[in-house]
C-alpha cells in the first residue's frame, strides 16, 4: 500500500474522531513538506461533498489546525474564524510518533 494511502487512512480515522457530529472526511491527501492536506468532506445535511485545503502544524502532543481554504467562501470564513487554531490532542507517545511519521 502506498504511503499516501496509509496517510489518508490514518488522517481520516484521526479527524473523523473529532468531527463525526459535523460530517466525515472521505478522502485525504498530504504534502508533508508544506504541512498541507487536501480533504474531501461529506457534511451532514449537504448533498455535495466539499474540498478543503488544511494547513497544519505538529506539536509535541497536538495536531494544530492552522488555516483553511475551501471551495465555498462562507465555509472558509467560518472555518478560519472558529476552527483555525484548534489544537487536537494526540493521545500517546506512540500515536504522536506515528502521526509524525505519516504527516
Amino acid at each position: 500500500m502506498p504511503l499516501n494511502a496509509i496517510r489518508s487512512i490514518g488522517a481520516r480515522m484521526f479527524l473523523n474522531k473529532y468531527f463525526a457530529d459535523v460530517g466525515e472526511v472521505v478522502e485525504a491527501s498530504f504534502v508533508p513538506s508544506e504541512n498541507k492536506a487536501l480533504l474531501l468532506v461529506a457534511l451532514h445535511g449537504e448533498p455535495e461533498r466539499v474540498w478543503l485545503e488544511l494547513e497544519y502544524r505538529l506539536e509535541r502532543e497536538h495536531f494544530v489546525l492552522v488555516h483553511f481554504r475551501c471551495q465555498r467562501p462562507w465555509m472558509e470564513s467560518l472555518l478560519n474564524r472558529y476552527v483555525a487554531g484548534l489544537r487536537l490532542e494526540v493521545d500517546s507517545s506512540f500515536a504522536q510518533s506515528v502521526l509524525g511519521f505519516l504527516l
